[in-house]
């Protein structure tokens, strides 16, 4: 009898985490990514989920889940809700498991869609960064290297720093295999990691991601591997595996001998009963349902205002506000902001999207004004592109800039993206639509 009541308690548990589960595949589905870095966190979730015994409530984490999904609600934020559902199925496994370390949280997060639009977007500068310094690496070793944005040129061959390659694009990776590392360190020799410590060993696998990729991009331009060559990517996957994961376990193990802590014995708590934890969950459920099927109907395509007309463009309102101007001569798509949490709908992560690879991403100026240019290529077409963000009365490329001016209150920002089939067209397309439009062109209606 004893025996078929645990089981029937195991069977309710379970059941009570499938729906977590089935709520998130549901209302999540479109937002996650679902691709190979997602899913092997899925996979190392259960390896990492170091319990102790004792059913037991985390309230200032469960009110921080609860706070976000609320957000989520009122914000109609697909990301909100998500960072909400991770803390609040991670407290109502808590209640019918036991104590759980929190590197499950961790490693979703990493692999998480938010973590890789952000590893995206500051890859982009890395990059112009890495270039320069492969460059200057590359001509103290006596080589007439010279820099193009994102380019390399050595003797007439050019070699691209690219979110193609097999480096900056893996930083997601190699983050979720730096925190199942620390997780399995901890759980083999029963020593917690201090908050310190663990901090700045992932600002230490940032720096040796960094040195991998230099190492890599200085090997691809000294031995000629071209991008065609099998051992491209063979190169930069060797290099992140020896120049920053073997590095970052040696180190990782000597700290952890030093300034582990011994892991305290259970102390008595209070803990909480079944019923009550069945009965808590049921509300968590009913708050995650209540609030995904909110998003999702909101998600519908709104009603917007015709787009206000510019001289010498037709325009065309398209899904979630963007508008599309064009002529003969040049594509514009101006892709609102809905706030300034918001993600941006980066070219980087848009034109690739359509099949476009980017080459000689870099600075340039339309006037006065400094903004993003870039060749794409599809098969044997090629376009030039520029792009800045704009809200009419301010034009900027730095992300903490419009993020901090729409926080005050400035107009809504949009991103501006111009392209061209001529590249000695761009920057005067670029200015002349930037001068042309306003305000009122700008605003979401």
């Amino acid at each position: 009898m004893r025996v078929t009541a645990l089981r029937s308690d195991q069977l309710l548990i379970l059941g009570v985490l499938g729906f977590y589960l089935a709520i998130g595949g549901f209302y999540l589905r479109d937002y996650l990514l679902w691709d190979g870095q997602w899913l092997l966190a899925l996979v190392l979730v259960p390896l990492v989920a170091q319990g102790r015994a004792g059913r037991s409530l985390s309230p200032w984490l469960l009110t921080i889940g609860t706070v976000l999904v609320i957000l989520a609600s009122s914000l109609q934020n697909s990301t909100f809700y998500f960072f909400g559902f991770l803390l609040t199925i991670w407290c109502g496994a808590q209640l019918l498991y036991g104590r759980i370390s929190l590197y499950p949280l961790l490693l979703l997060l990493v692999a998480s869609p938010i973590f890789h639009y952000i590893a995206n977007i500051i890859s982009f500068p890395l990059r112009m960064q890495l270039t320069t310094w492969a460059v200057e690496a590359l001509q103290a070793m006596g080589t007439g290297a010279e820099a193009a944005g994102n380019l390399i040129l050595v003797n007439g061959e050019e070699f691209a720093v690219d979110p193609a390659c097999a480096g900056l694009s893996m930083l997601s990776l190699t983050f979720i295999l730096a925190v199942f590392l620390l997780a399995r360190l901890q759980h083999t020799r029963q020593l917690v990691w201090p908050l310190w410590l663990f901090g700045s060993l992932m600002g230490f696998m940032l720096l040796l991601n960094l040195f991998s990729n230099l190492l890599r991009i200085l090997l691809l331009v000294w031995f000629k591997v071209l991008p065609d060559n099998p051992m491209h990517d063979v190169l930069g996957l060797l290099c992140l595996a020896l120049y920053a994961l073997v590095p970052f376990y040696v180190a990782a193990q000597y700290l952890h001998r030093r300034f582990g802590k011994a892991i305290e014995p259970s102390v008595a708590q209070q803990t909480v009963s079944l019923r009550g934890s069945l009965l808590l969950n049921y509300l968590l459920l009913l708050m995650l349902v209540g609030t995904g099927a909110g998003i999702k109907g909101d998600n519908k395509p709104r009603a917007v205002a015709a787009a206000p007309q510019l001289a010498g463009f037709e325009n065309q309102l398209m899904p979630n506000g963007v508008t599309k101007y064009s002529n003969e001569q040049t594509l514009v798509y101006a892709k609102p902001v809905q706030a300034f949490y918001s993600t941006e709908h980066h070219p980087l992560i848009c034109w690739e999207g359509s099949g476009y690879k980017f080459k000689q991403v870099q600075q340039g100026k339309a006037g006065n004004h400094t903004i993003y240019f870039g060749e794409l290529e599809k098969g044997n077409e090629k376009l030039y592109t520029a792009w800045w963000m704009d809200n009419g009365e301010h034009q900027t490329i730095e992300q903490w800039d419009w993020r901090w001016r729409m926080l005050k209150g400035e107009a809504t920002f949009r991103l501006v993206n111009v392209t061209v089939a001529r590249q000695e067209d761009l920057a005067q397309a670029a200015l002349a639509f930037m001068e042309q439009a306003s305000v009122k062109a700008y605003a979401i209606q």
